[in-house]
């Protein structure tokens, strides 16, 4: 108690000293360099390694550990291209203290998830290693530590392991081949402006990745991993002064290189002219055009820099907000359309301008896109706009600093990678609101304005046009693309009119409704409220977030009500009603008028339900429940939002079967639903003959304008006695006929029973898909849920392990398993995975072969540890998260069990035994119903 005593009373002291701080600064002197958030602790060692810690409690027990290399693709040498990454593939493949596989079998036994714990990623310009760790037990953190520092100068490079990675990460390769990445690589040379980013992309070359000699990876890694080129990140619940220590004592004697090859960076020329390039492909569905204006690029020193990156939020901010209001007008050429500022590539930073283009009006959107650019540029924002984001901006930067303590540890990692890597400032939480709260005000029109003279001034310019190649012969030229970037300044353009009327967004409140029973579950804390309207309500108060508060509301129903003549209006008219306002006002409006207003409310209609959700703080918490209230009772009924709506849906379906992972997909589910009208994806034609906005709008009022039967659960920081005073204004007092209770209907989906093989030949990669599904029935529980959830899990590791760590086959290979009670109680396991069309036999016979071994045999100690930590670690985590309380509520109330019937995980999770595993797995693998689909390329 008295260490506990003096930690709390010299954190208190440090409060107060950098709140004394912050009120003595002085904003206006600008030529001052801005400090890093002073909660971090950060130095460098003696041979040059630079470390940052943070102590941050969310989630508690957790931290965050990164080693960032200040090294990627672009430093590769000719017989190395691909190597970059080639190397973080062999951190997980044998170090110092880990042979071979046995660093990811020690993290998986301490609840470590490979994928979601323990990867990597590598750029062009840095490599990050990524461990999430527990942090009460210091023989598990200083082991996690002694790993980073393995990474950074213990990694043995087997030569037998390297060969038996190249198959990994050539498959790697293959699996995120396809038209993205095809139309990628077309791209770089122009945006880049050829500069040597274009040769160096950082998944490589197949032949090198095959056939690279032994001693190309390894003088990679002596080159450029060494501690000069290194940081540290550490964030988590953890004594700062104690992992500096750790630090010290651990990477102090790790050896500078003696004679080090220089960190070159590499330069993107500025080009005298814009370019612009076309790129088509057969199986891209959507046409999207970009435009990059790029200036050497500048780092964020000063409080002038500080403020001039404010300004460029803003005038980013509020353009962007323009784009998403004129890309809900139906007769504008552009599906979507956005904007921003900010780091580009190497030595550049960039303006940029990007749209998804309507059908048949490249050119026309593209147009579109340069004129509101234009506008802003030449007339400048409006005051009003100015006002709301600045609002938006402060409001922001207020929950930030509101929540600092509650943020997860991610974030903060994230921002101090960039600030060694790129140098980004990182201020805290306290100074970025300060500044903004004493800057903001002062920032005029003109002065965002100035913005535009700075970027939209350049010979630098990039324009990329993607598109199918089917729509060649409707598309620009090249030349038209770069004429029209010209002319822009000379069109007639005028300015941009804010039609925000001064508007409420409810007058009256409705009269109370009457509170007819209340009922307390004391081991969850959590209070129900009955009202004479049928409506139920649920509060449970938490101090996981300082402010904020979730809700959700559901009723079962759904579109399975609509009789198959409206399908297509009823599962969208959740979505078109969300996107045209209530009580009259637009979405537009309504956007604005919450502009600087931390708020959500958003009705949605899926299959069995009617949904909404909403999220606020306290302060505008009554204004959440008068949005809930209103999307009941006064929808709009907006043709142009539905329009829109339609014309963005066409596009999202339109080519579909030009895709060979589209296309793939809807014979899966034609075959698995027995084409079934409503499980199979919609067709363009389809939605343009049956979508229709006097159904939209009929079905939606039908299913919300009756609130019997619906049922809120909240849960956030707040007073339940609050809640109950807004509920039963605004929630109490929604219609209800009480004679009409509402549920699902039984729409006749079934999944196809017996054995089924289907090879589908699609596209022109030389790669395959794999899906192999189990389904069948069940008695359905959550522990049935949860039964099957855990066997997807044991089974991904095994096949992780012989797939890809043994046989070299696969990348990864995903395992889920599902299970629901609508519209019958059924279930399916799943496995999948991308690999060599060669190799597909090999493959499919090894999950045979291990699904049988569990069958008969179980799973091993070690696999079973792996699971119930994993499981434990995952599970009191989610406890301090209040979707996941709602969640587990709705769960219990639906299934009429005690709110906190899950709170006996521990015990469930700890009688989990290899019979456990033995006799699901003889269940729900049942050869009888065995469905499997291939997708190979075209011949």
């Amino acid at each position: 108690m008295i260490r506990l005593f003096i930690n709390l009373s010299m954190l208190l002291l440090g409060f107060m000293a950098t709140v004394c701080a912050q009120q003595q600064t002085d904003f206006s002197d600008l030529d001052q360099q801005l400090a890093l958030d002073p909660s971090v602790v950060t130095g460098t060692l003696d041979n040059g390694l630079t470390y940052y810690i943070k102590n941050n409690t969310r989630p508690e027990h957790k931290a965050e550990l990164r080693l960032v290399i200040n090294a990627g693709s672009i430093l590769e040498d000719e017989d190395q291209r691909g190597l970059a990454h080639f190397v973080e593939h062999m951190a997980f493949n044998g170090t110092t203290s880990f042979e071979k596989n046995e660093l990811i079998d020690y993290l998986q036994s301490i609840g470590v998830q490979f994928g979601a714990d323990l990867n990597a990623h590598t750029s062009f310009d840095e490599t990050v290693y990524k461990l999430t760790v527990p942090t009460d037990d210091d023989d598990i953190f200083n082991t996690s530590l002694q790993i980073l520092k393995e990474w950074a100068g213990g990694i043995t490079f087997s030569d037998e392991e390297i060969d038996n990675e190249r198959g990994v990460v050539a498959e790697e390769l293959r699996a995120r081949s396809g038209a993205g990445s095809r139309m990628y690589d077309q791209s770089i040379p122009v945006i880049t402006n050829n500069a040597r980013y274009a040769d160096r992309l950082p998944i490589g070359t197949l032949d090198v990745i095959l056939n690279s000699d032994y001693d190309a990876m390894k003088r990679f890694y002596k080159d450029w991993y060494r501690p000069d080129l290194m940081a540290l990140v550490l964030v988590g619940d953890f004594d700062v002064n104690d992992v500096e220590v750790k630090v010290k004592q651990l990477f102090e004697d790790l050896k500078p290189t003696g004679e080090p090859k220089e960190r070159r960076v590499y330069q993107i020329k500025t080009a005298q002219k814009p370019a612009a390039k076309i790129i088509t492909d057969k199986e891209t569905q959507k046409t999207s055009v970009a435009i990059y204006y790029k200036k050497e690029h500048e780092n964020t020193i000063s409080f002038e820099d500080y403020r001039t990156s404010m300004l460029e939020k803003l005038y980013s901010g509020m353009l962007r907000a323009r784009l998403e209001e004129i890309a809900q007008n139906k007769d504008t050429p552009f599906l979507a359309g956005t904007a921003g500022i900010g780091f580009f590539l190497g030595n550049k930073d960039s303006y940029f301008l990007r749209a998804n283009l309507k059908e048949g009006k490249a050119l026309e959107g593209y147009k579109a896109l340069l004129k509101e650019s234009e506008r802003a540029k030449r007339f400048g924002f409006t005051q009003t706009e100015l006002d709301r984001y600045k609002d938006e901006m402060i409001q922001n930067a207020e929950l930030f600093k509101t929540e600092s303590d509650k943020i997860p540890h991610r974030i903060y990692v994230e921002a101090l990678i960039d600030n060694f890597t790129f140098e980004d400032p990182v201020v805290s939480e306290d100074f970025r609101f300060n500044f903004y709260k004493e800057t903001l005000p002062e920032i005029t029109l003109e002065d965002v304005n100035t913005i535009a003279k700075h970027w939209v001034n350049t010979t630098d310019i990039a324009v990329i046009l993607n598109a199918p190649e089917n729509d060649l012969e409707q598309l620009p030229t090249e030349a038209k693309l770069l004429s029209e970037l010209s002319e822009v300044k000379n069109l007639e353009l005028k300015p941009y009119v804010d039609d925000m009327a001064n508007v409420a967004l409810m007058e009256n409140k409705p009269e109370p409704g009457e509170l007819v029973k209340e009922s307390y579950q004391e081991k969850v804390d959590a209070t129900t409220w009955e009202f004479a309207n049928g409506v139920t309500v649920i509060v449970k108060p938490t101090t996981f977030q300082n402010d904020m508060i979730k809700m959700s509301g559901f009723r079962e129903g759904g579109s399975s009500i609509a009789p198959d003549s409206i399908y297509v209006s009823a599962r969208e008219s959740g979505r078109i009603i969300s996107e045209s306002g209530i009580n009259s006002i637009s979405n537009v409006q309504l956007i604005k008028l919450n502009m600087g207003k931390n708020i959500s409310v958003t009705p949605y209609i899926n299959y069995y339900e009617e949904l909404i959700s909403g999220s606020s703080n306290r302060e505008n918490l009554e204004r959440m429940f008068q949005m809930t209230h209103l999307y009941f009772t006064a929808p709009n009924k907006d043709q142009n939002s539905f329009q829109s709506h339609k014309e963005n849906l066409i596009e999202l379906y339109r080519g579909n079967d030009d895709s060979p992972g589209s296309y793939f997909e809807k014979i899966i589910a034609k075959t698995m639903m027995n084409n079934h009208l409503r499980a199979i994806p919609l067709e363009a034609d389809q939605i343009e003959s049956d979508l229709k906005i006097d159904e939209v709008f009929s079905f939606y009022k039908e299913r919300f304008s009756n609130a019997n039967g619906f049922t809120f659960v909240l849960a956030g920081n707040f007073e339940p006695k609050h809640i109950k005073e807004l509920a039963t204004i605004y929630l109490a007092s929604l219609p209800a006929d009480l004679k009409e209770n509402s549920t699902w209907k039984d729409i006749g989906l079934r999944r196809v029973t017996g054995n089924v093989k289907k090879v589908v030949k699609k596209g022109i990669e030389n790669k395959a898909d794999v899906d192999m599904r189990y389904t069948g029935k069940l008695n359905y529980s959550p522990e049935a849920a949860e039964e099957l959830n855990l066997l997807a899990k044991v089974l991904k590791i095994r096949l992780t392990e012989e797939l890809r760590e043994k046989m070299g086959g696969v990348y990864g290979v995903r395992v889920s398993g599902f299970t629901t009670d609508r519209p019958y109680e059924w279930y399916r396991m799943q496995v999948r995975f991308t690999c060599d069309p060669n190799n597909i036999e090999a493959l499919k016979n090894k999950v045979f072969e291990e699904i049988e071994d569990i069958k008969r045999n179980g799973v091993s100690d070690k696999n079973l540890n792996k699971i119930k930590e994993a499981e434990l670690s995952r599970t009191e985590e989610f406890l301090k998260y209040d979707a996941f309380w709602i969640s587990k509520i709705k769960e219990a109330y639906i299934l009429g069990r005690d709110y906190g019937s899950f709170l006996d995980y521990k015990e469930k999770i700890g009688g989990i035994d290899s019979d456990y595993f033995k006799e699901a797995a003889q269940h729900y693998f049942d050869n009888t119903n065995y469905a499997e689909f291939i997708l190979l390329p075209e011949e």
